[in-house]
């Protein structure tokens, strides 16, 4: 098991209570991935000022409530409206913060740039391997290219004012990863046929 995740499984530990709490008041899924949407906003607007601190403590805010509305779909039910839903906003969350951080860090354009394609392509390659390998189980092994991987490398980045150094550790991560990812995908794909 990597350290990625046993920190998940430690962190839906810790939110369970609350997530039976959502239950119990009829919050759907759903409703909490939009609520996502406002500390985006926030962190973005911090991310403008240049205050890069608070942009990482509502960017941390961000990720905890994805993280609630997949926990709470796991309690309740997931609809594919719902994961549609779930991996429509991760993906606006992404490309929202790496075109803030560009405008707001001209000199880092290319670098932000360079880090929302790998980030994207990390997750099309995960996306579409869904589709093409219908009824074969993709395995990938953990990596901190991941999204969660991408997140915690961004956020630690900006808590240490270390922008330059975080977006090429998150190429560099997310273009492995993508690779990795995609290897397995041929490699399933070709035992299909």
């Amino acid at each position: 098991m990597s350290k990625l995740s046993k920190m998940r499984d430690i962190f839906h530990k810790i939110i369970n209570p609350f997530i039976l709490f959502l239950v119990k008041l009829k919050i759907t899924p759903n409703m909490v991935t939009t609520s996502s949407l406002f500390f985006l906003g926030i962190t973005i607007y911090f991310i403008f000022k240049q205050n890069l601190i608070l942009a990482a403590i509502f960017m941390i805010l961000t990720s905890v409530i994805d993280s609630l509305d997949g926990a709470l779909a796991k309690k309740v039910g997931s609809t594919k409206f719902g994961d549609f839903y779930d991996a429509f906003i991760d993906r606006w969350v992404e490309v929202s913060v790496f075109y803030a951080l560009s405008l707001a860090y001209p000199l880092l354009y290319h670098l932000c740039f360079l880090a929302l394609v790998f980030s994207l392509m990390t997750s099309y390659v995960a996306a579409r391997a869904e589709v093409w390998t219908i009824g074969v189980k993709i395995k990938y092994v953990g990596s901190i290219g991941s999204r969660a991987g991408r997140l915690i490398t961004l956020i630690t980045a900006m808590l240490f004012n270390q922008l330059y150094i975080g977006l090429i550790l998150i190429i560099i991560f997310a273009s492995i990863t993508m690779v990795a990812r995609t290897a397995v995908v041929v490699k399933t794909l070709r035992k299909k046929i």
